[in-house]
């Protein structure tokens, strides 16, 4: 008997062909998600929905293309779970390996920031989230080659500037800072940059600086004590000379305990 059907793949001859592997549904397509109607599954079998009115009408295949085309949607199903699996796989291995130097960089950007704005007695707790990055994407190390390579790997996000240059570059002098420190009780102004890199590299400050940054608190303990003896003048001009000696032995203290007045 002839068929009116024209263009059908014999049922023994289907071949699925699945979504292209590298598929995201960031980069959606309408167009090719999961295929383009000239790329079905179903191949040249399209026409022959129309072509078997008949057939279908009077019975005939309709079961056996009924069974054909559930076993194409289940493959169809098979295949579709299968790459979704695959995506999840590979972005999770993504995450994992770029994840992790993404965290190196956020973490730099952020220890970066807290120099930039000179924020001496925060860059510590900064420096740590970022070494602890450093040992989260490098996997175990000594703490001496953690540090190294979180040194190198800042001087080559930085453009080339090292982390003790970009530290010095973006802080007071050690006297302005002594001199801060004091005057604001031990309040603000706590650490140096010279502390913070000394605490980073492991070597001691430099005399020179040591003497600068005790000048300057010794400085600044005056200023607390004169200004409070020339405000209170005018009040209690018998109790000024008094007041003032207190405040300044409170802000020599405060510098004691917040700051030290030698220095590392």
């Amino acid at each position: 008997m002839a068929s009116n059907v024209s263009g059908i793949q014999p049922i023994g001859t289907f071949q699925y062909v699945p979504p292209y592997s590298d598929f995201d549904y960031i980069d959606m397509d309408a167009t090719t998600y999961p295929f383009s109607m000239n790329d079905s599954v179903f191949g040249g079998c399209m026409p022959f929905i129309g072509g078997f009115d008949g057939m279908y009408a009077g019975g005939g295949m309709s079961g056996l293309n009924q069974t054909y085309f559930d076993n194409m949607r289940q493959q169809q199903q098979f295949y579709n779970q299968y790459y979704i699996d695959q995506q999840k796989m590979n972005r999770n291995a993504d995450l994992q390996v770029n994840g992790a130097m993404e965290a190196v960089r956020e973490t730099a950007e952020n220890l970066k920031d807290k120099i930039k704005q000179n924020e001496q007695d925060q860059i510590k707790a900064a420096y740590e989230k970022y070494i602890e990055a450093v040992r989260n994407a490098y996997g175990n190390g000594s703490e001496e080659e953690i540090n190294s390579r979180a040194m190198s790997m800042y001087q080559r996000l930085n453009g080339g500037k090292g982390l003790v240059e970009e530290l010095r570059d973006n802080s007071h002098s050690s006297f302005l800072q002594g001199f801060l420190q004091a005057v604001t009780m031990g309040t603000y102004y706590k650490k140096s940059a010279e502390d913070n890199i000394a605490e980073i590299t492991g070597q001691e400050v430099a005399e020179g600086r040591k003497t600068g940054q005790n000048i300057g608190r010794a400085a600044g303990v005056a200023t607390v004590g004169i200004g409070t003896f020339a405000i209170l003048r005018k009040f209690m001009p018998k109790k000024a000379g008094i007041a003032g000696l207190i405040a300044a032995g409170a802000s020599a203290v405060m510098t004691c305990l917040t700051g030290r007045l030698s220095t590392k």
